[in-house]
């Protein structure tokens, strides 16, 4: 485990981080926090995260994840993940890694993932599909494998960090 304190923004939300004291300002306008609206899609707002661990996955479940892959997004990402026929978003990369890496929690890109692909169909795969082919994209960015597979669940997974 490696301590982090680390402040996030996330659905418009802004956690800051002061002196050890953590507070919410929602948008950019002054307004009480009583009359501030609870973000609806974003359940997982870390403030100040002390304690995480590096994400993990095996290599069997990244393998799964890029037979999915293959079958259900290349035509959108392409096969190398660098965006395909069809327009989808770079999913590796300098870009990528920088929304998404450097110690970004792993619940931020399975909660992307979960509730937008695939487009015509958001959250149509099982948990673990969803979790495969986020090792998949994990280990083509290169993030290393572990002995154990990356969780399908969104909790858990908000108590890992993303770090190559």
């Amino acid at each position: 485990m490696s301590k982090k304190n680390v402040s996030w923004i996330i659905g418009g939300a802004a956690a800051i981080t002061v002196a050890g004291a953590s507070f919410f300002a929602y948008g950019l306008e002054s307004q009480a926090l009583t009359t501030a609206p609870v973000p609806q899609a974003q359940d997982h707002i870390l403030v100040a995260q002390a304690e995480t661990a590096t994400v993990s996955y095996t290599s069997a479940q990244a393998d799964r994840g890029k037979t999915e892959f293959n079958k259900e997004c290349v035509e959108c990402h392409g096969k190398d993940l660098r965006g395909g026929l069809l327009g989808g978003p770079p999913l590796r990369g300098v870009s990528f890694l920088q929304k998404y890496g450097g110690g970004s929690p792993a619940g931020v890109l399975y909660e992307v993932m979960s509730s937008t692909m695939p487009p015509n169909a958001p959250g149509s795969y099982s948990p673990a599909v969803y979790a495969d082919l986020m090792a998949h994209i994990l280990k083509t960015n290169g993030v290393r494998a572990g002995n154990t597979e990356l969780p399908s669940d969104i909790d858990a997974l908000y108590n890992l960090t993303i770090d190559k």
